[in-house]
């Protein structure tokens, strides 16, 4: 009964403490009335809505349309198969036979006659061209009066085609040996020919040649033995000559640029020095004169176009 008491007394002085505080705790607010516990703050006024646009309806919901059904297919009930006896065997199949296509024979179409035709060389030289020509040759003038004639030498040539079938070429030669009438001889001559090609487009083309040219011979051996009579201390040891040649030839076209020649040359010409009417070279046992003389050259050599 005493603590019971004891707890009212307490309880009591606790409330008493705890009304005036919370009293002096209320803050001044003058929308606040007097004696009031508690009350709200005031808050301003919210500031007014912005107006929205309208919102859009909507669209209607697709209406998806469910195909129907697919039908069922019609269940056919067939009657069972009896099972077949032990030891029974299906009969073969039945096999049918046919008789294999019959064999065609096709026999092709007779191909046309063949027509042969000679085929058309090209050309192994362009329309213009030069060529250095270097060649040798030998002189053919008979054995001589005494047994020894021979001469040979070498020269070179400067050739100009303006078309396949023409060329005209210029040469020096020079050659030694024994003349016809046994004397020791030297001799340079300057030639000019004309070349006719009559088969251009081949490898092998043979031409004729033809020209004339100057000559001058000097006797090694000292004067000339063959004058007698009122002229035989006359002494002659140079000789000058004027004359022509032709012949026929064969040049190996190698390349474009290298060709081998061989041709046959037959000359004759004359004296033309002053001394030709007082001094004749040529002289018989009859006592007839001369200044004419002929003979032959063999010449090969090659050619380098450019």
């Amino acid at each position: 009964m005493t603590s019971t008491r004891h707890l009212l007394f307490l309880s009591g002085i606790v409330a008493g403490l705890a009304v005036p505080a919370v009293a002096g705790a209320q803050p001044n607010n003058p929308s606040c009335p007097p004696g009031s516990w508690f009350c709200e703050e005031s808050k301003p006024p919210p500031p007014p809505a912005t107006p929205q646009p309208p919102l859009q309806p909507l669209p209607p919901p697709e209406v998806q349309v469910q195909p129907p059904p697919a039908p069922r297919p019609p269940v056919v009930y067939a009657p069972a198969q009896p099972y077949p006896p032990p030891g029974y065997r299906p009969p073969p199949p039945v096999v049918v036979y046919q008789p294999p296509p019959p064999v065609m024979i096709v026999r092709p179409e007779a191909p046309p006659p063949y027509v042969y035709r000679r085929p058309v060389p090209m050309a192994v030289a362009p329309r213009h061209e030069w060529g250095l020509n270097l060649h040798v040759e030998g002189a053919m003038i008979g054995h001589g009066l005494n047994g020894n004639a021979g001469m040979g030498g070498a020269g070179f040539g400067l050739r100009y085609k303006p078309s396949p079938y023409f060329g005209m070429e210029a040469d020096l030669d020079f050659v030694g040996g024994n003349d016809w009438t046994g004397n020791g001889r030297t001799e340079t001559a300057f030639t000019m020919n004309g070349l006719v090609f009559l088969n251009p487009r081949s490898r092998a083309q043979v031409y004729l040649l033809g020209g004339f040219g100057w000559s001058a011979a000097h006797l090694s051996d000292g004067c000339s033995s063959s004058s007698s009579g009122f002229y035989a201390n006359y002494c002659v040891d140079s000789y000058s000559y004027f004359g022509g040649q032709a012949g026929v030839g064969l040049e190996l076209r190698l390349s474009r640029h290298l060709a081998l020649n061989a041709d046959l040359r037959g000359f004759i010409r004359g004296r033309i020095d002053g001394a030709a009417d007082i001094h004749p070279e040529f002289r018989n046992s009859s006592g007839q004169t001369t200044n004419t003389s002929g003979g032959g050259l063999l010449t090969a050599g090659m050619t380098f176009y450019f």
